[in-house]
């Protein structure tokens, strides 16, 4: 099946600064995310039904869905829309992966705390490594590896990277 997304991040509006982060570092691996902030997002739902495009993509738009789950998330109701969407959606398979930042848990009635599938961690380099070797990019075809990628980007060949993007948020102060 092809999608329109490699992963959708569900989020509440609190942790959208953490959330930024690890969009960041996934666009920087060459995934196509849906951030519903991000200027791609924006252009996506822009004109349209909110309540309609969140459950395509969350639905099967995007191969993945991340939901980043937080004492405010699961007390909103868009993101726990989106949640809902997701996992009734992809029921019988592992493609959503719950992030819990701040060990509040899914509900039950929606997650099996039993389940593996999910990662806690409020670290968002190591949340992305984690989605990003979880979501694997299909190999890049012939000509992909051969154009070059607007300035900023990273083009990778093979899997070496030809040029490094660091991408990282400084929070508080720098002791050097």
């Amino acid at each position: 099946m092809k999608y329109q997304f490699d992963i959708a991040l569900s989020f509440a509006t609190e942790n959208q600064p953490f959330v930024d982060t690890v969009y960041h570092y996934l666009k920087a691996r060459g995934f196509r995310v849906f951030f519903a902030p991000s200027p791609e997002g924006q252009v996506f739902i822009s004109g349209k039904n909110q309540r309609e495009v969140f459950y395509q993509i969350f639905g099967w738009e995007a191969a993945y869905a991340a939901l980043f789950v937080t004492k405010d998330y699961i007390c909103k109701k868009v993101p726990m829309g989106e949640a809902c969407i997701a996992l009734t959606e992809r029921k019988e398979t592992d493609t959503v992966i719950p992030i819990y930042l701040d060990g509040t848990p899914l509900p039950v009635e929606l997650f099996d705390p039993k389940q593996e599938n999910y990662f806690a961690s409020d670290n968002p380099v190591a949340i992305a490594s984690h989605l990003a070797a979880r979501c694997r990019l299909p190999d890049p075809s012939p000509s992909a590896q051969t154009e070059p990628q607007a300035s900023g980007g990273m083009h990778i060949s093979g899997n070496i990277a030809e040029k490094q993007v660091f991408i990282q948020k400084l929070v508080g102060n720098l002791d050097l």
